[in-house]
């Protein structure tokens, strides 16, 4: 998950789609949307391994800001890991509201943690 954010932060698809499951890889990215941010840290809310080790879920934000605002992406990732190696799947992306707890678990509304304006 980590080497998947860092290939965002350097608008890397050739990575991205290389560590992207064959399953569900699009036949290309168009990252210029990417180029106008500034990544701006990542939090790992979660992990769970299945059982059998050959899948699991990375819960995570990724900070971001473009222009005058700070924003962020809550997801829910699959991945399977095959001859050794861990494949994106897919994911679900949520917006936490405000006033939620944070999905980091630190205790704090997600407005003072997370979701805090640069």
């Amino acid at each position: 998950m980590r080497s998947r954010y860092s290939a965002y932060t350097v608008n890397n698809g050739h990575y991205l789609l290389k560590t992207w499951h064959p399953a569900t890889r699009p036949a290309s990215l168009d990252l210029s949307q990417t180029e106008q941010c500034k990544w701006l840290g990542l939090a790992i809310c979660s992990t769970r391994e299945d059982a059998d080790k050959a899948s699991g879920i990375v819960e995570f934000i990724a900070r971001y800001s473009a222009g005058n605002t700070v924003a962020v992406i809550h997801e829910t990732s699959r991945f399977i890991k095959e001859e050794g190696r861990w494949y994106y799947v897919d994911g679900t992306i949520s917006q936490p509201s405000q006033n939620s707890a944070c999905p980091c678990h630190s205790g704090k509304k997600f407005k003072r943690c997370c979701g805090k304006q640069a």
